[in-house]
């Protein structure tokens, strides 16, 4: 039993350890347009530059290279991305005009309308660094 005893132990660590490791956490960028009605679309960046895309979006350009990365990232930190609020809903936004959204990382920020400078910023850099189409 002794022999037994810190197998089980092990096991059990290791048991309640795997599932958390499981969890990752975003990485890259993704952004995109929610709601309304317009046709929502994502696009995300991975860490390795790959350009991923999802609904009623086109983009130009499927890679981006250490340099233009180094450039989203430089715009995330400039524009105190990690300090803007969650969620904004901008004043005289009509409620049929679809969302924006932001993700750095694990944080996600989305706003209705277009009354976060910063924010805009943010999206139009990466709007142009995969030549999003229209």
């Amino acid at each position: 039993m002794r022999r037994v005893l810190p197998l089980l132990v092990l096991t059990a660590v290791m048991a309640g350890t795997l599932p958390a490791a499981a969890a990752v956490q975003p990485t890259g960028f993704a952004f995109g347009r929610l709601g309304g009605n317009i046709r929502p679309y994502t696009v995300t960046i991975a860490n390795s530059g790959t350009v991923h895309t999802t609904g009623a979006v086109a983009v130009g350009r499927k890679h981006l290279t250490s340099p233009q990365l180094a450039s989203l990232n430089r715009v995330a930190t400039e524009t105190q991305f990690a300090t803007l609020p969650k969620a904004t809903n901008c004043s005289g936004s009509m409620a049929d005009i679809a969302a924006t959204y932001v993700r750095v990382a694990a944080r996600t920020v989305r706003v209705h309308g277009a009354c976060l400078p910063r924010y805009q910023r943010l999206l139009k850099a990466l709007e142009a660094s995969v030549q999003i189409a229209g």
